[in-house]
């Protein structure tokens, strides 16, 4: 049963993909997830969710393959039916690199290094991608935006809210989740904001991340 902070019962799905701060709503009816239900309840109850890689079969004990960045989601939402079956909600709290898999039954579990954040690098590392992610945002943005390059903010959380906010699809929704370094992640996130349909959504985003000193201006670039 697992009691360790980073271990989780893994849940792999088809494009499974959950980025931190998501909610992700789920219906468990397998017997084997049943079974994971009862020790997440027990537990920690965070769930990692993985995506199955199709194509590459099986590893020598059966199992299937998943991508090597799991996302963490802590339970928020538990309905256990009449039937067995449950619905939950998933609130993603990380994401997490497989190091290990451990030995249990019915269901799968891993054991997980869970991802950087800002304040675990040099503060020189720090500048550089908070000022590569502002100004990438702001010479893709279809109006002029200001932006405080100096901010002390975190560049990966930042840069998961707008992937949220994109309607991402499943695919590149995975992408961003396996994404597991800061500055993968940017580069990620930007690689998906060249494409004209998440730039305009670029607008109306801004307005709800307030919090990240970033604002649209009335018409004068003064991004530095």
């Amino acid at each position: 049963m697992p009691r360790d902070p980073d271990e989780a019962p893994l849940f792999p799905l088809p494009r499974g993909a959950i980025l931190p701060g998501e909610l992700l709503p789920l219906h468990v009816f397998e017997p084997r997830y049943r079974a994971m239900m009862e020790v997440v309840r027990e537990g920690a109850q965070l769930i990692a969710v993985g995506t199955l890689l199709p194509g590459l079969g099986c590893d020598d004990e059966g199992r299937a393959a998943v991508g090597g960045v799991v996302g963490i989601g802590r339970l928020v939402r538990d309905e256990q039916n009449d039937d067995g079956t449950s619905d939950i909600v998933l609130h993603g709290v990380t994401r997490g690199r497989i190091t290990d898999e451990l030995p249990t039954s019915p269901f799968r579990t891993v054991r997980f290094e869970r991802q950087a954040r800002i304040s675990d690098v040099h503060p020189a590392e720090a500048f550089r991608l908070r000022r590569d992610l502002l100004q990438g945002i702001a010479t893709r943005a279809s109006e002029p935006l200001d932006f405080d390059v100096t901010a002390a903010f975190d560049v990966g959380t930042l840069a998961d809210r707008i992937a949220s906010s994109l309607r991402l699809s499943p695919g590149a929704r995975v992408a961003m989740m396996q994404a597991f370094g800061l500055e993968q992640r940017v580069d990620t996130l930007l690689r998906l904001l060249d494409e004209p349909r998440h730039r305009a959504r670029l607008v109306d985003l801004v307005p709800s991340l307030g919090d990240f000193t970033l604002s649209l201006t009335d018409g004068k670039d003064t991004a530095p």
